[in-house]
């Protein structure tokens, strides 16, 4: 039986790119993965200098990335290709609420669903990463 956590978090990673991308049954798998967390304003998510150890999916409040604001999604690029981050990432004036998947299951996430990263790609472009 599938419960109502991870139905709720279907939903919720259905309106986020580049999870808008996979079918029902792919978002399915991560949902199951995917872990709620709520940061207060001011929290340091990543310091500037750390490998991301999760993906990080906006769902209310914001992040910064330094002095910019930081992607919807992040920070792929640090956490499958090992790169530090660049800059701190902080949980806005607001906070943050977002959903977390850990890193080896970013990495099974990227194996078995190829429309995850190429919408990872598109968004980093648009970034202007």
């Amino acid at each position: 039986m599938i419960g109502a956590d991870v139905v709720r978090t279907l939903f919720a990673l259905r309106g986020l790119e580049p999870f808008s991308r996979l079918d029902d049954a792919e978002l399915l798998l991560i949902a199951a993965h995917a872990r709620l967390r709520s940061y207060p304003a001011g929290r340091v998510i990543l310091p500037a200098g750390q490998v991301a150890e999760v993906l990080v999916a906006q769902l209310s409040g914001a992040a910064r990335a330094g002095e910019a604001a930081a992607p919807p999604v992040f920070d792929a690029a640090g956490l499958l290709f090992g790169l530090a981050a660049a800059r701190d990432y902080v949980a806005g004036p607001e906070g943050l609420e977002a959903l977390v998947i850990a890193k080896p299951h970013v990495f099974t996430i990227a194996r078995e669903c190829p429309e995850f990263v190429v919408g990872l790609r598109d968004l980093a472009e648009r970034a202007g990463a």
